[in-house]
């Protein structure tokens, strides 16, 4: 666990903003936000800014250096203004990346941190270089599996670490350079799927999901096409989305992955399928 070293009042000049600036190195850092800084620096410049919070690190596995976890708004927002602000200063000491990427998510003030902007920090802590929009995908696929919904973001975040292997592998399904056409396979219930899967047979569910993505040399009663030609004309209920194909009809989250599962047995079987969902049926459980 991280440990406080120090807190305390300060005056954050402009000289101040920027020297703390010089420590805001984290990989994991949001992108700034032009709308934040200009409610900032609007606050600062009307005299109504209160007392902000910002937070340092000792980088107990980086030779001792200072890492900013918060504040980069507040300080780029006294500099933009030349005015100076009181906050509270905070220095704490974090052993391993993983300490630091559990402080960052404890700062929520003025803009607060979103699931996706708290997660990408975890994955690296933990040493995943996945792409942001496949750890996004992941996650909707845990939450999936762990039913997240209403589950506060901070404890849905430390899910990941129980899914590093599973995520591993929905990361080279869906990062193949050789195969950059996955959006069909780019959705929780999917990513679900292959998650279950690939904990019954790590060969297998690597076949699977390949001939799933890519559909290359497969007859026409073959599981893998069928799902594939299915996942390629269906979207989810709730909407296409700006990167999804040409899609003609919607279905649940839960009928996708149930498809997906019901496919995925009749290759385990090698059996073929009409892939026919029954809404009053139990959810079909992978073999």
């Amino acid at each position: 666990m991280y440990q406080l070293i120090r807190k305390k009042m300060e005056e954050i000049t402009p000289e101040k903003a920027a020297a703390l600036l010089e420590f805001n190195t984290y990989t994991g850092q949001r992108p700034q936000r032009e709308k934040h800084i200009k409610v900032l620096c609007d606050a600062i410049n009307k005299g109504l800014f209160t007392t902000g919070v910002i937070s340092v690190a000792k980088q107990g596995w980086n030779g001792g250096y200072l890492m900013l976890a918060n504040g980069q708004h507040q300080c780029i927002s006294v500099i933009e203004t030349g005015k100076p602000i009181t906050a509270v200063v905070e220095e704490y000491n974090c052993k391993t990346p993983e300490e630091f990427a559990l402080l960052y998510r404890q700062y929520d003030n003025n803009a607060t941190r979103t699931l996706d902007e708290i997660t990408l920090p975890e994955a690296r802590a933990l040493g995943l270089n996945w792409g942001k929009q496949v750890i996004k995908t992941v996650m909707t696929g845990i939450g999936f599996l762990e039913g997240h919904n209403g589950v506060h973001k901070n404890i849905r975040v430390e899910s990941l670490k129980k899914y590093v292997d599973e995520g591993n592998f929905v990361n080279d399904i869906l990062s193949c350079v050789k195969s950059p056409e996955s959006r069909h396979l780019r959705r929780g219930a999917v990513v679900a799927a292959m998650i279950v899967t690939f904990k019954k047979n790590h060969g297998d569910a690597e076949t699977f999901w390949e001939e799933v993505r890519d559909g290359e040399n497969l007859k026409g009663n073959s599981p893998s096409l069928k799902l594939r030609n299915y996942l390629m004309t269906t979207n989810t209920a709730i909407g296409r989305g700006v990167n999804a194909p040409a899609l003609t009809a919607a279905a649940s989250n839960i009928e996708i992955y149930a498809k997906c599962i019901i496919a995925w047995n009749a290759y385990r079987r090698g059996d073929s399928t009409q892939l026919k969902f029954y809404a009053n049926k139990e959810t079909p459980k992978p073999v």
